[in-house]
Order: C-alpha cells, then structure tokens, then sequence
C-alpha cells in the first residue's frame, strides 16, 4: 500500500504506534475537544504490537490510547499530531521562533496561524501565536 493510499486513521495509527515505541513528545489535537500538549504515549501500545496482540486487543487499545500522565482518547477522534522528536522546546527556544513563515499557505488559502488557530481551537490571537510557534518549533 502506497502512503498516498492510506486514510488519515491509519496514518494516525502508526504515527500513535510509533509515539509510543520511542515516548516522543507531541502535540495530540481533536475535532471535538481541547487538545493534548506535551505529552507522550504509555509504552501500552506498544508493547501490545510487540507481544502480538489481536485485533481485537488492538481495538480496545486504539480506542483508549493512554498517556504517560494518565489521560486517554480514541485514536478515531484524533485530527493532528505534533511530533517533538528532540523533545518539547523551552520558553526561551519557542519565544525564538521566528513567525514569518506563519503567514505561509499551508493548503489553498489557509495560512499555517490559521492552521494552528483552528487544529489547538484557539480563543484568542495570543493563544495562536504561542501554537503557531509551537508548531514552528516541531
């Protein structure tokens, strides 16, 4: 199967299997609720995948995919992931983002802000920039 050919889900099912192998830090948005910052995946899945749980243990796992801190979500309802593969960035390394390539289309007429504004389901423009910049760091 070509990459192309693969659904969102499925894209995001491995990206989650992968989070989880190597604990990467990330970024987890939704449609339908506030997203996750800054968290990494329980070990869970992945110890499920090389153990060689069934599809049905599987299931159960995406459909509650954990934490290190403890929450969970279904990996159907995810939108985005944000990968932090050299780790979160500080304060100091986020306020040295340089924002000019926020104004960049990301698809046709939709900006990289208004990306961030909408996938973090931002209130308000500095809630934006601090996402933007985020994503700038990733």
């Amino acid at each position: 199967m070509r990459q192309d050919e693969i659904s969102s889900l499925q894209r995001n099912m491995r990206t989650l299997a992968r989070l989880s192998m190597h604990e990467i830090y990330c970024d987890i948005t939704f449609r339908e609720r506030a997203p996750l910052i800054g968290v990494r995946l329980s070990p869970t899945l992945n110890a499920a995948l090389m153990y060689g749980a069934g599809a049905e243990k599987m299931k159960d796992l995406f459909d509650r995919v954990e934490t290190r801190g403890g929450e969970t979500f279904r990996a159907v309802d995810v939108w985005m992931i944000i990968e932090f593969p050299h780790g979160l960035p500080s304060d100091a390394e986020l306020a040295e983002v340089n924002l000019s390539d926020g104004d960049a289309e990301v698809a046709p007429g939709v900006s990289m802000r208004q990306m961030a504004r909408e996938i973090y389901r931002c209130a308000d423009e500095e809630t934006t920039e601090q996402m933007l910049r985020r994503i700038l760091a990733a």
